[in-house]
């Protein structure tokens, strides 16, 4: 976990404005901002001197030449889009997190995909949370899969264990809600700005969440951002991002879940889910079943089965 260097609180202007530069270099992605951060080079020294850039050789070198073109007009653009984004985020009550926040969260950026600017609403303590487990599934989950995924996160928020999930209809809320209910936490993890309740049939729980000190929200974008079908993909990059593990209670082979399957695969995290039925609409539990890899586990879709449930959580903290 990085070491905090500024306090608490938001960015300066300037800082937010350096990052938001780097951001538009293509190429320049999470796990170069961690390079430059654990090189502590700042931001504004790459943007003045680009062969400061700690990322060698073919890697580097287009996001030099990127750099080396830099114009006023894009450093003004950021300024402007930092200052109105540092408003926005004063308004709302709401945090912007790098690298150097005390409160940035541990598994993301231990994880493959570090992101660098977040944007947090909600009690922000809750993201230092490693004792993690990702709940997601289909927006149209139904029995017994919806019984024993709200059965599952109240297991998970009974061991001390925070629900991390994407606060989409179904099973995400299912998750969301049985923390909450069973005095555990969660962290919501939104594929849009965070001024932007999504989706809005959740409009209401939205703003329960808030008012609730053990719920955060959490979005890699900016205010002012909609969602839209590649945000809702690098959501479930994030959601995988801040877990130890994955639980895919009920997916079909298509549905979007199956996103965080392939997440988790590619981050190592183990994976869990419950029986397929036979159906198209647990076609997806097949697949991950199929190919469960070590610390993986099938549970039972009959009834729930909270000691399995608590086994595998404890496998999750003791691997960690």
């Amino acid at each position: 976990m990085p070491t905090a260097k500024t306090p608490m609180g938001l960015p300066s202007a300037a800082e937010l404005a350096n990052l938001y530069v780097l951001d538009s270099m293509k190429g320049f992605g999470p796990q170069k901002f961690k390079v430059l951060y654990q090189a502590h080079i700042p931001a504004a020294d790459v943007i003045r001197n680009p062969n400061l850039l700690p990322v060698p050789g073919k890697l580097g070198d287009p996001i030099r030449s990127q750099l080396k073109k830099v114009s006023s007009k894009l450093i003004d653009e950021c300024a402007k889009r930092a200052e109105k984004q540092l408003k926005v985020a004063e308004t709302t009550k709401s945090q912007i997190l790098t690298f150097s926040h005390p409160l940035y969260p541990p598994n993301v950026f231990n994880s493959n995909n570090p992101i660098g600017i977040l944007y947090v609403r909600g009690n922000v303590t809750v993201l230092r949370s490693q004792k993690t487990v990702a709940c997601v599934g289909s927006r149209n989950i139904r029995e017994p899969y919806s019984r024993l995924h709200e059965s599952f996160a109240r297991t998970a928020s009974e061991q001390d264990v925070t629900v991390v999930s994407g606060f989409a209809l179904g099973a995400d809320t299912i998750g969301h809600k049985a923390a909450i209910e069973n005095s555990g936490h969660t962290i919501c993890v939104m594929p849009s700005g965070l001024d932007r309740p999504f989706p809005p049939e959740n409009k209401d729980l939205w703003h329960t969440f808030l008012l609730n000190d053990r719920a955060v929200f959490v979005s890699e974008f900016p205010f002012g951002t909609g969602a839209a079908s590649l945000n809702l993909r690098k959501r479930n990059k994030l959601i995988v991002a801040f877990a130890q593990g994955v639980l895919v209670s009920q997916s079909a082979a298509t549905g979007g879940a199956m996103n965080a399957y392939r997440f988790a695969l590619e981050q190592k995290k183990p994976i869990s889910t419950f029986l397929d039925d036979g159906t198209e609409d647990t076609s997806g539990n097949k697949v991950i079943a199929a190919n469960l890899k070590s610390r993986g586990v099938t549970f039972p879709s009959s009834d729930p089965d909270e000691l399995a449930y608590q086994q595998w959580l404890r496998t999750l903290s003791s691997s960690t």
